[in-house]
């Protein structure tokens, strides 16, 4: 009987086709950045999943994917943020502490809970990608507020 051996595969990274790809998440959740809590101030967060997977060439021609990991992705947007805690609705962090975290280049705990009584589930992130724009400035408060856009992906 023969044994054959060896191995031919290709591998690489990228998407699944037909995957659940984005998910629109309500106010409610509760978000923390570095264990802080952020400000439900007119914030939209979405969710998108990203599958690392092999693709691998069998003998007889025909094609398996083994999925190796996924990776999830976090876009939270906020519309006429104050830059102060103080101006927000709810009082937490607002766009000043934004700003510190991706100046820092560090990496980052994102936490998210769904209900008040989950327990929660902490990511490690990165920023990959911040921008900001000033809508309008108070003379009398000495508050900006900004359209704030926030990138942040799993490691």
């Amino acid at each position: 009987m023969a044994t054959v051996t060896g191995a031919a595969g290709l591998s690489g990274i990228g998407t699944l086709p037909k995957a659940k790809v984005s998910d629109l998440v309500s106010v409610y959740r509760l978000c923390k950045l570095n264990n802080r809590v952020l400000t439900a101030h007119n914030r939209n967060l979405s969710i998108s999943v990203n599958y690392v997977y092999d693709d691998v060439q069998l003998l007889s021609g025909n094609k398996r994917r083994f999925l190796k990991s996924f990776k999830q992705t976090f876009k939270l947007d906020w519309k006429f943020l104050p830059s102060r805690p103080g101006m927000t609705v709810d009082g937490q962090y607002g766009r000043d502490y934004l700003q510190s975290l991706v100046g820092s280049g560090q990496l980052l705990d994102f936490f998210i809970q769904d209900k008040p009584n989950d327990a929660g589930t902490t990511y490690t992130v990165f920023v990959e990608q911040y921008n900001e724009d000033l809508v309008r400035r108070e003379l009398n408060t000495g508050t900006h507020f900004y359209n704030v856009s926030l990138t942040l992906k799993e490691t």
